[in-house]
């Protein structure tokens, strides 16, 4: 990797400069690297180059504090994310779903929510491409309810309570697709089932730094670090310059194309302080929900799968939404994360956590907001009564789902602080009047300004955001060189 000085990289003119360097942007730049191998590329993260084994002494994704970039005004909502080289690919847990064909249309389908401008049909070949760079492990058996889909490496090992579900004809539960290697290749191990994947021992877990180095160690691409970009300067709709601070000195560095990949807080409010137009910037932020139920088992020890989720189960997936409520899907966990059976003594293994990621509408009053400081303000409302319904239905359901089981009790659901998905602030639309960027994800108001990652979601949709992100953005990059050319 090349890293570059700020005053070095201040005195150059780039053909492209990057804003962070997560899913959106490391994908954006798999592809435009493909079609351009001869840009120059700048890369201003705000973060160091915390290394894997710097990350497991410490036991940190990053040494910047989540609690630090942000405030919240008047809730007590948890975000999670991580701020270094290759952004939130260090913490994430590797769960790799695709969006449905129906998380697409909702409004047509419901009459709230938002469509997106895209179709399911539209991402299929990024999907295959973002999951092949990933080496994704999973089933072709999802094939019929994700078109277009077959694997990398075959699927983790289940436990055997998911192996008496899919003995019941008629299931609709499958072994989670997942970036977590289920047989070693090179210096990455295979899964380990440890239940610490934000911090995966074995490197089995995708993430920019160990399967993306072609990307961040190619000839035309420099990085600068511990750069926190404050604006973009724009003028007649042009980005002419992007502005940032490192170690208390400000610059600015001229670009011909910039590439907004922070996070769903900080890009927002980025394009806030340069007065970007748009509906909705820095609106409708959200993300699913996200509850832990517990099913007591009698007399079946679980905790004997291959990776820490080693199943998701569509049956709600597989229902029409309606305007009450939204889709629902559950993961069933091989973690020991949420702890053992205690009650009563030698029963320990007896015991099941179950995941339901709940759909919540998106709401404009949700947002990171520019109130002039110099951190983005945020305001959430507590979970919307469609969610709550959502979860009500999941809950309902769930006794039939697990019926193959033997089944002491299914617990009351518990409702985590965050799933981790931030989504929603840089909406993709029609046009400028009902999104911020179009169906390539460039921006309505501002041409040379591309917009990646989660932020540009209008739906929350039924799965982990990751995978769709950097398809969306290999879709991009692959499109704004075949139009021109």
């Amino acid at each position: 990797m090349k890293f570059v000085e700020a005053q070095h990289a201040a005195a150059e003119h780039w053909d492209v400069v990057v804003v962070g360097s997560g899913f959106g942007a490391v994908f954006f730049l798999q592809k435009y690297l493909e079609h351009r191998p001869g840009d120059r590329v700048l890369v201003l993260e705000r973060g160091r180059h915390n290394r894997h084994d710097w990350q497991l002494a410490f036991e940190e994704n990053s040494d910047i504090e989540k609690t630090d970039v942000y405030a919240r005004a008047g809730n007590d909502k948890e975000w999670d994310f991580t701020i270094g080289l290759g952004g939130s690919t260090n913490c994430w847990w590797g769960l790799t779903p695709r969006l449905h064909p129906r998380d697409f249309d909702i409004f047509t389908r419901t009459g709230v929510g938002a469509d997106w401008p895209v179709r399911y049909d539209d991402l299929v070949p990024f999907y295959q491409q973002a999951e092949q760079t990933m080496m994704i492990a999973g089933s072709d058996e999802l094939d019929a309810i994700y078109p277009g889909t077959k694997y990398v490496q075959p699927a983790h090992h289940l436990t055997t309570a998911d192996e008496m579900i899919r003995a019941r004809p008629g299931h609709h539960h499958y072994p989670m697709p997942t970036a977590k290697l289920s047989r070693a290749v090179g210096s990455r191990g295979r899964c380990c089932s440890n239940s610490t994947c934000n911090l995966c021992p074995t490197e089995a877990k995708f993430t920019a730094l160990n399967g993306m180095q072609p990307v961040f160690s190619h000839p035309a691409v420099s990085i600068c670090l511990k750069s926190t970009v404050e604006m973009l300067d724009v003028a007649d709709g042009v980005v002419k310059s992007v502005k940032f601070s490192n170690a208390g000195r400000d610059y600015t560095v001229k670009c011909d194309l910039c590439v907004m990949g922070a996070n769903a807080m900080q890009s927002p409010f980025i394009m806030l302080r340069s007065g970007i137009g748009g509906h909705g910037l820095g609106r409708y932020f959200g993300e699913k929900m996200l509850a832990r139920i517990e099913v007591k088992l009698d007399g079946l020890d679980h905790f004997d799968g291959g990776t820490a989720a080693t199943a998701l189960n569509l049956s709600l997936l597989q229902e029409e939404r309606d305007a009450s409520r939204g889709s629902a899907v559950y993961i069933f966990d091989n973690s020991l994360y949420p702890g053992l059976r205690l009650d009563p003594p030698g029963r320990w293994r007896q015991t099941l956590p179950v995941e339901v990621y709940a759909e919540d509408l998106f709401d404009y009053d949700n947002g990171v907001f520019d109130e002039g400081g110099d951190r983005p303000v945020i305001r959430f409302k507590p979970w919307s009564d469609f969610a709550m319904r959502t979860l009500d239905h999941a809950m309902e359901a769930l006794p039939g789902i697990v019926s193959a089981l033997p089944v002491e009790e299914v617990g009351k659901p518990v409702i985590k602080p965050t799933l981790g998905h931030m989504q929603g602030t840089c909406r993709m639309g029609t046009n400028i009047e009902n999104s911020v960027i179009d169906s390539d994800l460039i921006a309505h108001s501002t041409r040379n300004l591309v917009v990646v990652g989660t932020s540009i979601f209008p739906t929350a949709g039924s799965a982990n955001p990751s995978l769709s992100a950097a398809a969306l953005s290999l879709r991009a990059a692959d499109r704004m060189w075949r139009q021109e050319a």
